[in-house]
């Protein structure tokens, strides 16, 4: 059964940082199946890494992803140490095993990086917003106003936080696809 999530650092980070409610992350950890592996697990805030809680609730990986995707890289093997490829490196094992329901990838290099190289896993891939829409509408595993709260934390956090990227999103690119999910959602509730 596809019930499983491989996500990058950002969806964490971005629950547990910039918007503050662990409570929602729970939300998601509750719905599905999260893996996760040691690179990843290195980027998220010692909070989140020492709650008990949290690392009950998540599948821990020992995927070898550096081999899977090193000869994609050629000789210039930057960023390849980031979370994100092992993200997709796990994604691609939950993919094979027939787990693979969502890959969440927000970053713009290894989104791209997985439509050219691995574009079998392309249509299981969103960013954090179109997870949360996702879960919402298409598999109902999220209610309408949890993912309602989420995305409107996340609008907060652009509107009134001085950092220039909250949730690691470039703010002109969330806000064209946050907004319209937002009232989809809302739409959504409405007709549900």
């Amino acid at each position: 059964m596809r019930d499983s999530v491989a996500a990058d650092s950002t969806f964490y980070s971005c629950c547990t940082c910039d918007i503050k409610r662990k409570d929602i992350l729970a939300n998601f950890l509750r719905a599905y199946s999260f893996y996760i592996g040691n690179r990843i697990l290195s980027e998220l805030p010692k909070s989140l890494v020492n709650d008990n809680n949290f690392i009950q609730r998540i599948n821990i990986a020992n995927f070898d992803y550096y081999e899977l995707i090193k000869p994609f890289f050629g000789r210039n093997p930057d960023h390849i140490n980031d979370g994100e490829y092992e993200a997709i490196g796990i994604g691609y094992m939950l993919d094979i095993e027939d787990k693979l329901r969502f890959l969440v990838i927000d970053d713009r290099r290894p989104y791209k990086f997985v439509q050219r190289h691995f574009s079998h896993l392309a249509p299981r891939m969103n960013g954090t917003i179109g997870f949360v829409q996702n879960a919402c509408c298409e598999d109902r595993r999220i209610t309408p106003n949890e993912a309602l709260e989420f995305l409107l934390e996340i609008k907060n956090a652009l509107d009134s936080s001085g950092k220039t990227r909250p949730c690691s999103i470039n703010p002109d690119v969330c806000r064209a696809i946050l907004m319209p999910a937002i009232e989809y959602i809302r739409n959504y509730n409405v007709s549900a």
